[in-house]
């Protein structure tokens, strides 16, 4: 009828088919460790497990929970659709259950073949006792995640008619003139891009819970003990790591092709701890008020160092060659922002002779950059964690401590990621607003008996 090859449409459950996901029953979740004493001190130690991510997935509501769209332009605005008499010039859309076919319009549609997510994870290390009652303990973690939920539109534009640039928009006669009532692509003409679409009978159509994303974390870790002698107890910990993952595309154009692998937004590739406890001496002998004002006190204390995290890439731009990590940033500019338009003029550069980190991504181009950026992270500054234990001996089996703990003692803020619109005023500042706690005070008394 409409003269077009159409293929696709959308499927709903029946009488035949009563689950919107095949079932998925082989979860089988082992685990193996292995220990050896290989000297009197030393112990090598390893081990592999299984485990499946906790998920909940229904299916979706197409046909039975419908809206009409308000279509403002079909040109991109450059004439309106609609006016305030009348903003609905196709009509109104009605609920029609599975007979709903949903054509001209957008909606989501789950993977029928999803499956639980599931994880390796695996360890092997070597622990060995120092004099002193120091234990040392370095080892490999890592980790991989499997059938991670992803999803993708579907229906965009193919990469190779991105050519045809403007005349994409181009207004061409509408095949579906009169069909698709109720939408945006029901009048006398529709812009060639809509035509060009793998669906064209269609509107956007994003495919949700394809389990198909993956997640890789390594690591060196570190950690030396201090065991409880004398009343002190340290305990060192470092680790080195990295975490990746492919959960998503860098283009709409791309919808099955490979997933882009790229640092996590959590990614923190090093972090060093250090945590301890330490009784006062005096007053553990003795009677009277000396033993209560001088016994029995106790501090605990935990300090953290660490990297930041990686600052996501500018939206629709290019890499012009050049690092964008710059020496001694500052919040009013974190990295470099120097950027070439597409028509050759510098913007948002600290000076005439500073190169450009970035170029303005021409809107036909397919994106090339990653997501986020390795070399430009956020700062995170050291963080103090200290607390004051004061044991009160009541009678011989009945105590009473107080405790004063302080989160962030030293109130420093973390602040949040740059501004990473290209060509917005505040492009690489970083607003003051705090992203961690501020400093937070306890206190308490707890009855021992």
């Amino acid at each position: 009828m409409t003269g077009l090859s159409l293929k696709g449409r959308l499927l709903f459950t029946d009488e035949n088919h009563r689950l919107p996901f095949e079932r998925d029953l082989n979860n089988f979740q082992p685990r193996i460790g292995v220990a050896y004493q290989w000297t009197s001190r030393t112990v090598l130690r390893g081990g592999w497990g299984m485990s499946y991510l906790p998920t909940f997935d229904v299916g979706q509501f197409n046909g039975f929970s419908m809206d009409t769209p308000y279509v403002a332009s079909v040109d991109g605005g450059l004439t309106p659709a609609g006016n305030w008499s009348n903003p609905y010039p196709s009509g109104i859309i009605p609920p029609l259950g599975r007979q709903a076919a949903m054509l001209g319009l957008s909606f989501t549609y789950s993977w029928p073949q999803r499956v639980i997510p599931y994880v390796h994870q695996y360890s092997f290390g070597i622990q060995h006792e120092l004099p002193g009652r120091i234990l040392v303990d370095a080892s490999y973690v890592g980790s991989r995640t499997l059938s991670l939920q992803t999803s993708k539109g579907i229906n965009a534009v193919p990469a190779d008619k991105l050519s045809l640039r403007d005349a994409l928009l181009a207004k061409v006669p509408n095949p579906f003139e009169g069909l698709l009532p109720g939408t945006a692509y029901n009048g006398a003409t529709v812009p060639q891009q809509q035509l060009l679409r793998p669906f064209p009978q269609y509107n956007n159509i994003t495919e949700a819970n394809r389990t198909i994303g993956k997640s890789w974390y390594d690591s060196f870790q570190l950690r030396v003990e201090k065991r409880l002698s004398y009343g002190l107890h340290l305990l060192f910990s470092y680790t080195i790591s990295k975490t990746l993952e492919a959960v998503g595309y860098l283009n709409a154009q791309d919808p099955f092709g490979a997933l882009a692998k790229v640092l996590t937004g959590f990614d923190t590739p090093q972090r060093a701890t250090l945590s301890g406890g330490y009784e006062l001496p005096f007053g553990k002998t003795g009677s009277g008020l000396a033993k209560q004002v001088l016994g029995g006190w106790q501090f605990n204390w935990i300090a953290s160092f660490q990297t930041g995290l990686p600052v996501n890439m500018p939206g629709g731009a290019v890499s012009a060659g050049v690092n964008p990590k710059i020496d001694n940033p500052t919040s009013a500019r974190w990295f470099n922002t120097c950027t070439l338009t597409l028509a050759g003029a510098r913007q948002s550069c600290a000076g005439a002779s500073e190169p450009a980190a970035w170029l303005v991504q021409d809107p036909y181009a397919l994106r090339t950059l990653s997501t986020r950026h390795p070399n430009v992270r956020t700062l995170r500054a050291p963080q103090v964690d200290f607390s004051v234990f004061k044991l009160f001996p009541i009678t011989e089996r009945v105590k009473l401590q107080f405790r004063a703990e302080s989160f962030n003692l030293t109130n420093t803020p973390w602040f949040g990621a740059p501004n990473t619109t290209l060509g917005s005023a505040n492009f690489g500042v970083v607003s003051p607003s705090q992203a961690n706690d501020p400093r937070n005070v306890q206190l308490a008394l707890r009855l021992m008996f």
